[in-house]
């Protein structure tokens, strides 16, 4: 039985109302997570005319930066609008994604609930973030809504939009694309059970095709722009590196009981449900897909073998999708009240911890270090200050959000910059202070500081920020000649050292 029409104004209410309250604190906090200063950042180099990945570089699809100079453009400057688009637009359409999954059904408001608590109840810094996780899996459910039947899945305008739409997923972030795989596996197992094998080509044919349009035409235009080749290295070759980039057994061990054993226990009764649920669903096809979508979302967590959580969002989607059927028998049969229970505590203990985490004296996340703010006053007290640019010697682009200030070098984003051996989330490559850099970058980067008439550099070493202590401006004599030539240290604030081009008035 489909819900009718003239309720859909109150369900999309009931949408954003709990997309807002459980992601409450994302309105509150700056930066949740030090990715969101990279990429408003980048947002903001956009905003000013600047080419992505030649004047900006970063590791991440273009859509991002998209996204939060929209967010910008709509509600003001500033990580607060970003998160407010997210809470108010982003993560209610993606629920309403879910809903429209399963037709307009009842069903569906049980599975856009579960994803709106579930995908909040972890740890905010990764879960409330303005992530690219959050930002791939709304293409990415939208294409799951057009082929959520076997009609539908047969249909070619519904299976080239659905490819479509999850190549604009991987513009938002690569992994999305294992859900391609997963609907083509589903409709495949039909088409061959059903002796279709016609269809099963011009379906295929199809599904290729329309999942590279999206990404065909974001190359043509880096292209028409001069950066194609960059884009290409940045957001293709230097993944896989740093997907490849080697871990010890022992780190991804670790990583993976601090951060995926957590997950599992939280999301458990999904698990669990998702189970029983195969038994009540009667299309085979949709079983097979909604599995299809938790196997190939395992790989996407594996990448690289960092588990990071936000890696895990990815799997919101399908275990709302698989659960959502036996948790609306539950609450039909008047036995989900041990669920409710479950979730809302959940919920309300996440919320506590997280609270604790960036309001308490933990100091776990240096994203609310006020290192930041305090070096942003001295730097807006300069009278050099009005049109200066700036460089953050380290891997901390608060500094940039804080202060306000232009990027001195498209290297802002330090840490996938080329010019040290830093990996993110490698920590033995940290530990044993391999600081080997890429030649041609630090030609760039020389050049990029001249050509912009670089005003302050931050040097963020002495204070360790992000084990930075590791990375000492004296062992790279490039850099430590040209500051010693060019600047002079004007202040040290919180042991951030900060440097002034000389005779800049």
């Amino acid at each position: 039985m489909k819900i009718e029409t003239w309720k859909i104004p109150a369900i999309i209410l009931l949408f954003i109302c709990v997309s807002v309250l459980t992601r409450w604190m994302s309105l509150c906090v700056g930066i949740l997570d030090l990715d969101e200063a990279g990429h408003i950042i980048g947002s903001w180099q956009l905003l000013d005319s600047k080419l992505l990945y030649t004047d900006f570089v970063d590791n991440k699809p273009p859509l991002v930066y998209v996204y939060y100079a929209l967010a910008q453009i709509l509600f003001g400057r500033g990580m607060f609008s970003v998160h407010l688009l997210t809470a108010l637009v982003t993560i209610p359409a993606t629920a309403w994604g879910v809903y429209a999954f399963f037709e307009r059904r009842p069903t569906g408001i049980y599975a856009a609930l579960i994803f709106l608590i579930y995908s909040a109840s972890f740890l905010a810094h990764d879960m409330l973030a303005a992530n690219t996780e959050i930002l791939m899996i709304l293409p990415g459910i939208w294409a799951l809504a057009l082929v959520s039947t076997w009609e539908k899945g047969m249909q070619v305008k519904r299976i080239a939009g659905a490819s479509f739409l999850i190549g604009v997923g991987v513009l938002c972030k690569h992994q999305v694309a294992f859900w391609l795989p997963a609907v083509a596996t589903a409709i495949s197992v039909e088409c061959l059970r059903r002796k279709l094998y016609a269809k099963w080509f011009v379906l295929g044919f199809t599904t290729l095709f329309s999942f590279l349009l999206p990404l065909t035409a974001a190359y043509a235009v880096f292209r028409y722009f001069g950066g194609a080749e960059a884009f290409f290295h940045w957001t293709v070759t230097n993944n896989m590196l740093y997907a490849a980039n080697p871990i010890s057994l022992h780190e991804a061990l670790g990583r993976a009981v601090s951060n995926v054993v957590p997950f599992l226990l939280v999301t458990l009764p999904l698990w669990f449900y998702g189970y029983r649920s195969f038994r009540l669903e009667e299309s085979g096809y949709r079983s097979v897909l909604v599995l299809c979508l938790i196997l190939f979302s395992i790989p996407a967590t594996f990448i690289g073998f960092r588990f990071f959580p936000h890696y895990f969002i990815q799997f919101y989607v399908p275990l709302s999708l698989a659960a959502a059927p036996y948790v609306f028998s539950l609450f039909s049969e008047g036995k989900g009240r041990r669920f409710a229970l479950y979730s809302a505590g959940l919920l309300l203990l996440c919320n506590i911890v997280n609270v604790a985490l960036y309001f308490g004296d933990t100091k776990i996340y240096r994203e609310r270090d006020p290192v930041y703010q305090n070096v942003a006053q001295v730097l807006k007290r300069s009278p050099c200050y009005k049109g200066a640019t700036l460089f953050v010697w380290g891997y901390a682009p608060m500094f940039y959000y804080y202060a306000e200030m232009t990027p001195a070098s498209r290297f802002a984003l330090l840490s996938h910059g080329g010019l040290t051996g830093y990996v993110p989330g490698n920590l033995q490559i940290i530990r044993n202070q391999q600081n080997s850099g890429n030649r041609e970058s630090w030609k760039l980067f020389l050049g990029d500081l001249d050509r912009n008439r670089c005003t302050y550099i931050l040097d963020t070493a002495p204070a360790a920020i992000y084990r930075w202590d590791r990375y000492p401006m004296k062992d790279y004599p490039l850099l430590n000649v040209y500051v010693a030539k060019n600047f002079e240290l004007i202040a040290t604030v919180d042991q951030v050292a900060i440097y002034q081009r000389l005779h800049c008035h």
